[in-house]
């Protein structure tokens, strides 16, 4: 994540200290994609009372790929194999274009908690098809 383009200017400071714990792996949902040993993308979602989308991310390669449909195709059919009905999504502002594109719905946002995060972050809910 540290690589990624996706995070450099103001948005790296959200990464700053960011380490996945050991707790989280066993807590959460942790996917990852590889090929030949390189990292191509994972994502994190916590099972809680609101379960979440944590953490997605796909590395500057796999980019345009289809990494990102995959891993999303892939939590949601997991969150639905839980009898998970929705899942929330605090985006990465330039993320939720394709967050909409598979099938997100924009219900909020997220206000600044600096000093870390100084822009508003937009809270996205995905339907899995699973009955309230």
């Amino acid at each position: 994540m540290l690589a990624s383009s996706a995070y450099q200017g103001d948005y790296a400071r959200i990464l700053k200290n960011y380490r996945i714990t050991p707790e989280q792996v066993s807590r959460d949902l942790i996917y990852l994609a590889e090929s030949s040993g390189a990292v191509l993308g994972f994502y994190s979602l916590t099972l809680g009372a609101e379960p979440e989308l944590d953490l997605m991310f796909v590395s500057d390669a796999a980019q345009g790929t289809g990494m990102g449909r995959q891993l999303f195709e892939h939590m949601r059919d997991e969150a639905r194999q839980r009898g998970i009905p929705a899942v929330m999504v605090i985006s990465h502002p330039p993320s939720v274009g394709f967050y909409r594109r598979m099938g997100a719905e924009l219900i909020g946002v997220k206000p600044p908690s600096p000093p870390r995060v100084t822009w508003e972050r937009p809270i996205l809910t995905l339907r899995t098809g699973v009955a309230w």
